[in-house]
């Protein structure tokens, strides 16, 4: 169990030690699709329930209880910037899944301009992937998965694309309400290039841990995200200043709290520091990094709202609907053979 363990964190963290600093493209793939991680600060990679989209954050989360799950995505950006999305997780056997997912954003309408600046009409940008993951459960308490992904983006009459995989580990202990994750995502390289150039994707190293409280229906969690790189802030601070040390490191930490977790009724909160300390305004109170939301579940739906605050000029709201089609299919056997689900 170990060495299958210790092959996968030496693998990601090989690619790691070589992810470059150039240009990076098809940034969206780290976008925020669940509502539930959306309001837990943006980022998570330890959430163990029935959320299908848990699988493309870190496809080590897959599970029996998501077995028949269907969860689809819209995010309304700032911007004009629609995102949608989908996400499906099927049990193989008593230890194995697969999953299916899709990815697709528009940018809009944008002004197209000739080398001097004239106005030449309007252009469209817009980015896709479709994703099959695989995972199993090693033990009690690790499960290991993978997923692979198709990348296509077209600006205007530029088109791309490129294939990428994502790693993942899960260490789950139920007894001690503690879980773990961590997650290699984006490992890949392009195929087809915008103009001959080849650009980095955009690489990203995440874990997180999560505690439920014994006496309290209550989960805290911590994630650390864009671990393959330290310095992922601005230059200089809104006083003029270079940025610190200390700010640097605090700026990949996302913290969340869920109340009632795993049930039918949810509220989360959370705050995300690196958009927090960038985006806020001085003299303003605008909670940039602030982020919100609750779940709830009607027999066969439920239904996920989560909103993140950017700056003054708004935030994004992300709404998940998550149909559970293995009850549907089901009807009355489902509830004769799981009366608690």
């Amino acid at each position: 169990m170990f060495k299958k363990l210790y092959a996968l964190l030496f693998l990601g963290m090989s690619f790691a030690a070589n992810a470059q600093d150039g240009t990076r493209v098809y940034e969206f793939l780290n976008f925020t699709n669940s509502a539930k991680h959306a309001a837990l600060g943006g980022y998570n990679v330890t959430s163990w329930d029935a959320d299908p989209n848990n699988a493309l954050a870190n496809p080590a989360l897959m599970n029996k209880e998501m077995h028949g799950q269907f969860g689809v995505n819209y995010v309304s950006h700032i911007a004009d910037i629609k995102n949608a999305s989908f996400s499906g997780v099927y049990r193989i056997s008593e230890f194995d899944y697969v999953s299916l997912h899709g990815q697709m954003v528009d940018y809009g309408d944008m002004v197209g301009t000739d080398e001097i600046g004239t106005v030449v009409g309007d252009f469209k940008a817009k980015d896709a992937a479709i994703t099959i993951g695989y995972a199993r459960e090693i033990s009690d308490y690790w499960s290991v998965g993978a997923n692979l992904k198709y990348i296509n983006s077209t600006i205007e009459m530029y088109k791309s694309s490129a294939v990428a995989a994502d790693l993942g580990v899960s260490y789950h202990n139920f007894d001690d309400r503690i879980k773990m994750g961590l997650a290699f995502r984006n490992i890949g390289k392009q195929i087809e290039t915008y103009s001959g150039l080849k650009e980095d994707l955009p690489f990203q190293v995440n874990f997180g841990i999560a505690h439920e409280l014994e006496y309290v229906p209550l989960e805290l969690s911590l994630t650390l995200h864009d671990l393959q790189k330290f310095d992922i802030s601005q230059t200089y601070n809104k006083t003029g200043q270079e940025v610190s040390a200390g700010r640097k490191a605090i700026d990949h930490v996302a913290v969340g709290a869920e109340l009632f977790p795993g049930r039918d009724f949810n509220l989360r909160l959370g705050y995300n520091f690196k958009r927090g300390n960038e985006l806020a305004v001085d003299g303003i109170r605008s909670f940039s990094g602030l982020t919100y939301g609750f779940g709830i579940r009607m027999n066969a739906f439920r239904l996920e709202f989560g909103h993140g605050n950017y700056h003054t000029s708004g935030g994004a709201n992300h709404f998940s609907l998550i149909i559970n089609l293995d009850r549907i299919v089901q009807g009355r056997n489902y509830w004769r053979s799981n009366p608690w689900y």
